[in-house]
This record gives C-alpha cells, sequence and structure tokens, in this order.
C-alpha cells in the first residue's frame, strides 16, 4: 500500500511516456520493481501500457525499422558476463532488474559513504531523476531533511520508519518539499530503500548551515 502520498508522480502524462519508452529511466526501474514486489503481473503491466499508449500521437519510424527489429531477434540476447557476488548477500533476492542494476553499479562506482551507519549506491542513470540506493545499519538514522523537489522511496529489504508510517518491503512514499521526515531502520537489521529524486534534499541543523555554507 501507499503509507504516504503528497506528490503526484503517476498523472496522464507521466503513464504515456512509460508506455512509449520517453520516462525517466529511473522512474521507469522504480515502477518495474514496485510491480514485481507488489505482484503486480506482466499482463496487467501490458495492460496499463497499452491504454497509456492510445493517448500517444503516432511516430514517424525509419524506413528500415522493421529489418533491424527482425535482424536484433534473429541475433539473440547478447551473452552477459557472470556477475560478481552483491556486496551484501541480503539483496540477492530482489527483482532481477533491480539486482542488474545494483551489480552494474557496484562494479562501476561502488557504495559511497554518506555518515555513520548510512551508505548510498548510485544507479548511474541518465536524466533529470536520481536513482540510488541507500541502505540503512539497524537502529540508524537519516538526519531530518526535506526536499527541493519530489522524492519516491521504496522499501526494497528491511524496514525503517520515518516519522510519518512504518514501511516494510514493497511499501512506498511520494513525498514533495512541503514534508520532512526522518528515516530510521530498526533495530531488527538493516534496511534499504530505492529513492528517485529530482532535485537534492534540504537537510535541517548543523547540515543545513553546511548547505547553505557552500551552496548546494
Amino acid at each position: 500500500m501507499i503509507k504516504v502520498a503528497t506528490a503526484p508522480f503517476m498523472d496522464d502524462a507521466t503513464r504515456a511516456a512509460l508506455a512509449s519508452g520517453r520516462a525517466e529511466p529511473g522512474l521507469g526501474l522504480f515502477l518495474d520493481v514496485l510491480m514485481e514486489m507488489r505482484g503486480i503481473s506482466e499482463w496487467e503491466g501490458e495492460a496499463i501500457a497499452g491504454a497509456a499508449l492510445e493517448a500517444e500521437a503516432p511516430a514517424t519510424m525509419k524506413p528500415d525499422a522493421l529489418a533491424m527489429a527482425l535482424a536484433a531477434i534473429d541475433r539473440g540476447p547478447a551473452q552477459k558476463p557472470a556477475a560478481k557476488a552483491m556486496a551484501y548477500p541480503e539483496l540477492a533476492g530482489l527483482p532481477i532488474v533491480l539486482r542488474d542494476a545494483i551489480q552494474s553499479a557496484e562494479a562501476k562506482r561502488g557504495w559511497s559513504y554518506s555518515g555513520p551507519g548510512i551508505k548510498r549506491l548510485d544507479l548511474g542513470f541518465a536524466g533529470g531523476a536520481k536513482a540510488e540506493i541507500i541502505r540503512l545499519e539497524a537502529g540508524t538514522a537519516v538526519p531530518w531533511h526535506s526536499h527541493k523537489g519530489q522524492e519516491l522511496t521504496l522499501c526494497v529489504h528491511g524496514e525503517f520508519s520515518d516519522g510519518h508510517a512504518t514501511y516494510g518491503p514493497g511499501d512506498f512514499s511520494a513525498f514533495d518539499g512541503a514534508v520532512r521526515h526522518q528515516p530510521r531502520a530498526h533495530d531488527t537489521g538493516p534496511a534499504y530503500a530505492l529513492a528517485v529524486t529530482d532535485a537534492g534534499l534540504r537537510f535541517e541543523g548543523l547540515l543545513g548551515a553546511l548547505q547553505k555554507l557552500f551552496g548546494q
């Protein structure tokens, strides 16, 4: 279920963009993972996409588009090299589309330190929306903050609370700049979230003062 939703993220324009492949890659990943974790079947997803495409204006294709598509089918899927083990084994059970994104990001840049008990993995998607995995050690909290834009957060492993609700795997929130919160992992173990944002965070207290000082 949606725990908190104060920012729209699935209007008609977004649905049409997703169906036609024009949406932000990070948002597309978020919805793919959400659908699998919530048990929305591929058939239902195709039905949603098909309905959205009805609203799209026809696009002119290249003369050789069909030949290129058939050639790609004949070539078959590209063989991928064997992936290395994930840095955190507890993530091995995530939907495959997210596991692939995590393993690719780990190979390219790895996890970054964001404070005691907090690590982030930038998934490296192009576009204006940033997609990352946030890891909180058991009992660890992110400093109080709001957002300069919109943030979608999907719990993918473990549990955390943020002063508004408690989130387990498959629960998500949609926040805008009017909401302040402090995600805190439960003491039972680490918590992981997939976060997609279109702008940065706005911290409070000392971190907020440093943000202003350095113009961030």
